[in-house]
């Protein structure tokens, strides 16, 4: 049997995002085995993305980076190799492998410059996952047209219930972490918007260990179940396929939304829209920003607002998000 590898090592989001590319590539050659090189911490995640027969973990390095690249390279021959990653490590990892043909990604990295220090648009944007799957062009591959896709296994989801209980589905489910902290919204303004959610039901946190706003302390034993720390991917991307409205900042929980199918509201400060990080070809969402002079500020977030103010996201109101979360919940998705 032919071999396959692709390889996206980080971060979540972006191996999220390549799911039609890697969805198109397997409708091309079925009868091959299609093999997704990532990060460790990425293994379950990797998974549950369509076509995708096996996953070749990658640990850090001193961690074992060199016995997992050298046993990569032991179950070769590689037909082909897909690089979605395009840095200059995974360009290493190809040449490594030997493959019959390989093809890397090219993100647009000088126009994606340009516009962070000019302003200036210059040429076509297209979203992430589009970009992906139309670089495959040269194979003969063709995009199927279709959103980002997780399939999550129903034994993930029963596992969920079994651990929190059946009231998990139909919850509301907030994230308020970001990997950058310029992505995240206020901390005070998740109280206010608790206070006023249009629905009823439980309230879930959603994110990484130490991302509970202090704002919500006290509604910790009420309202909310706090499930910040506790969750793998797989259940995560359990907890927010049943959820009845999600909301998020641009993060990959917010991809992994779309990728599940559940209704959505998201909010962009730093990062705007040619970046290609939008909801892709997801009908069931909103996305809140504001215009400003000072928009984007870079690429993926940033640890500080350049100017302090960080207005890009203080000026998405509590009742911004209010209206926009009515709007999601009583309008059905379109098609």
């Amino acid at each position: 049997m032919k071999q396959i590898a692709v390889i996206r090592l980080s971060s979540l989001g972006d191996i999220v995002c390549t799911g039609p590319a890697v969805r198109a590539l397997k409708a091309k050659f079925p009868d091959s085995k299609l093999v997704f090189v990532t990060k460790d911490i990425y293994r379950d995640i990797a998974t549950a993305l369509p076509g995708v027969d096996e996953v070749s973990a990658i640990r850090k390095r001193g961690e074992g980076f060199r016995d997992d690249v050298l046993n990569l390279a032991r179950v070769g021959p590689w037909d082909r190799v897909v690089d979605l990653q395009g840095s200059n490590r995974s360009k290493k990892l190809v040449s490594f492998l030997k493959p019959g043909k390989s093809i890397t990604d090219r993100p647009p990295r000088f126009r994606r410059a340009l516009l962070l220090g000019t302003r200036i648009r210059l040429g076509i944007f297209r979203p992430v996952p589009r970009r992906m799957a139309k670089r495959l062009g040269t194979w003969g591959v063709k995009p199927d047209g279709r959103s980002l896709e997780l399939i999550v296994p129903d034994a993930v989801w029963d596992g969920v219930k079994d651990r929190w209980g059946d009231g998990v589905a139909g919850s509301v489910v907030l994230v308020p972490g970001a990997k950058h902290a310029t992505k995240c919204w206020p901390d005070e303004y998740w109280a206010e918007l608790v206070e006023k959610l249009p629905v009823d039901g439980s309230v879930i946190i959603l994110g990484n260990k130490g991302e509970f706003p202090d704002s919500l302390q006290e509604y910790a034993k009420d309202r909310i179940l706090d499930l910040t720390g506790e969750t793998g991917l797989l259940e995560a991307a359990a907890v927010l396929q049943h959820a009845s409205l999600v909301i998020s900042g641009d993060t990959g929980p917010m991809h992994m939304t779309v990728a599940v199918g559940a209704p959505l509201v998201a909010m962009f400060g730093p990062t705007v829209r040619e970046f290609g990080f939008y909801p892709y070809r997801h009908d069931n969402s909103i996305v809140l920003e504001r215009r400003m002079f000072c928009r984007p500020c870079s690429a993926h977030g940033s640890e500080r607002c350049p100017l302090i103010h960080h207005k890009c996201m203080r000026e998405i109101t509590p009742d911004m998000v209010i209206d926009a979360s009515k709007k999601i919940v009583n309008e059905p998705a379109k098609g």
